[in-house]
C-alpha cells in the first residue's frame, strides 16, 4: 500500500504553492491588502522553497525545517529542478543568463515570500516581471506535484515477482511449454 500520508502532504504542498502563486500574480498587477491565509501561504512557500533549493542553503541562515517538511522537500526536489529546466526559455527572456543571475533571483524570491508580502525589510522588492516569473515557478511546481501524485496518469504496475517468473499465474497461455 502506498504512503497516503505522504500523498496528502504533497497535495497540501501543491495547494499552498498554488495559493502563493495566485497571490504573487495579484501582487504584480495591483496592491491589495494581504489576507492572513495569503500571508501564511507566502511564508510557508518561502520556507519550503529554501528547504528544497540546495543553492539557497549555501546563502544566509539555514531554514528551520521540521521532519515532515524535510520529507516533502526531498520528495519535491527533483520536481523543482525539473520546473527550472522547463522554464529555461522564460528565465532567459527575463534576463537570467547565468547561474548567478538565477541564484540571485531565487534568493530574492524566497526573501520576498518570507516577508509575507510586506514591503521591503532590507531586501529588494520583486518588480512586476519578477513577481510574474516567481508566480509561474510556483504554479509549475504545484501542477508538477499533482502529476507526481497521480503517477503521471499512467496505470500502476501490479505485477509481482511471481507474475514475472510464471506467466501462467496471470491466466495467460504460454507459447512454449517446458
Amino acid at each position: 500500500m502506498e504512503d497516503l500520508s505522504l500523498f496528502a502532504e504533497l497535495f497540501k504542498t501543491s495547494s499552498t504553492l498554488e495559493r502563493a502563486s495566485a497571490f504573487l500574480e495579484k501582487m504584480s498587477s495591483e496592491q491589495e491588502e494581504i489576507k492572513p491565509a495569503e500571508k501564511e501561504a507566502l511564508l510557508w512557500s518561502g520556507e519550503f522553497l529554501r528547504a528544497v533549493d540546495w543553492s539557497a542553503r549555501q546563502q544566509g541562515p539555514k531554514p528551520v525545517v521540521g521532519g515532515g517538511l524535510a520529507v516533502q522537500a526531498t520528495s519535491v526536489r527533483p520536481t523543482f529542478y525539473s520546473c527550472l529546466f522547463r522554464m529555461a526559455p522564460q528565465l532567459r527572456d527575463a534576463g537570467l543568463q547565468t547561474d548567478e543571475d538565477l541564484t540571485s533571483f531565487l534568493g530574492n524570491l524566497y526573501k520576498n515570500l518570507l516577508t509575507g508580502g510586506s514591503p521591503g525589510r532590507g531586501h529588494k522588492r520583486l518588480n512586476t516581471n519578477e513577481s510574474k516569473l516567481g508566480a509561474l515557478l510556483l504554479h509549475e511546481m504545484a501542477e508538477s506535484i499533482l502529476v507526481q501524485i497521480n503517477n503521471n496518469g499512467l496505470p500502476r504496475q501490479t505485477a509481482t515477482l511471481k507474475d514475472e517468473w510464471k506467466p501462467t499465474a496471470n491466466d495467460l497461455t504460454t507459447v512454449f511449454t517446458i
